[in-house]
């Protein structure tokens, strides 16, 4: 089982502006696209993981699962305090949040409970080498960047590599089932790579000060290493297979050093990223 901390960090975004980070608009608009997927698929993940619960008989799994649970819906909320002050500044941007917790709501309705541990499980796995990815590359990505929003987004990534078990280990104590996920899989990333075209859509639709050929974009204007993209990619598709345990996964350093300046009380809120204000 792993150990995992709540951690209630004081975000406050009252004037950040849409594209963040000046520097890499694509990169603002995929982060911003990750803030709306989040409160969506977390309110969808805390659904999962409770009504599992009743079906937890290992008392360990259990506590991994409320703890599991207890951090994904810390992240919601943090990510919806990014989002009210995005929905102030463009209040269409309300209609696309209810478009992506109305497609996880449906989804759920639709489905059985092993369908989505699955699609929580299946997920979670590919966190980790993706995440990295973009950790590793920080300087890049979200050093020239508003400090509120790059320390919301790796935040976040870290508490998504420290629960980086978490989803798989709820999955196979619950169903068990590796072919069952497997075969789903498709149909997972089907689900959220639909959401995020949508956002792109929608994104058009309410913000009138942003070149649309930006707001459709899901990735950096920044070229990262072909190696260190391959690595991940790698990452990404040894997370299906049957022997894969995410507890092995090779961390950024960055999680350690995050780890540890939460530990020794800093402000966690402007950890990272330049002082910029919305214009």
């Amino acid at each position: 089982m792993t150990d995992l901390k709540l951690r209630k960090i004081p975000f406050v975004f009252d004037d950040v502006a849409f594209i963040w980070n000046p520097q890499d608009p694509g990169f603002s608009v995929m982060m911003n696209k990750i803030s709306f997927l989040a409160v969506g698929f977390e309110k969808y993940i805390c659904r999962a993981v409770q009504d599992a619960e009743a079906r937890i008989t290992d008392p360990a799994v259990l506590a991994e699962a409320k703890a599991f649970r207890a951090q994904e819906s810390i992240h919601s909320l943090a990510h919806k305090k990014h989002l009210k002050a995005l929905i102030r500044r463009y209040p269409g941007l309300q209609e696309t949040l209810d478009k992506v917790v109305a497609s996880y709501d449906e989804l759920y309705e639709a489905h059985p409970l092993e369908f989505h541990l699955g699609y929580v499980g299946g997920l979670e796995s590919v966190f980790t080498p993706f995440f990295k990815l973009l950790i590793d590359h920080r300087d890049k990505l979200f050093a020239g960047g508003d400090t509120r929003v790059a320390s919301l987004m790796l935040w976040h990534f870290c508490e998504e590599i420290e629960h980086r078990s978490s989803g798989l280990i709820i999955y196979d104590h619950v169903v068990g089932r590796y072919l069952y996920r497997i075969a789903n899989y498709r149909r997972y990333m089907a689900h959220s790579g639909g959401l995020f075209k949508m956002m792109g859509e929608e994104f058009v639709r309410h913000i009138d000060d942003v070149p649309a050929d930006i707001l459709l974009r899901n990735k950096s204007d920044q070229t990262l290493p072909f190696k260190a993209r391959m690595q991940s990619l790698a990452g990404v598709l040894a997370a299906q297979l049957p022997w894969h345990d995410p507890v092995h996964e090779a961390l950024p350093d960055y999680f350690a050093e995050w780890t540890g300046r939460y530990d020794r009380g800093e402000d966690m809120t402007r950890t990272y990223g330049a002082t910029l204000q919305a214009a």
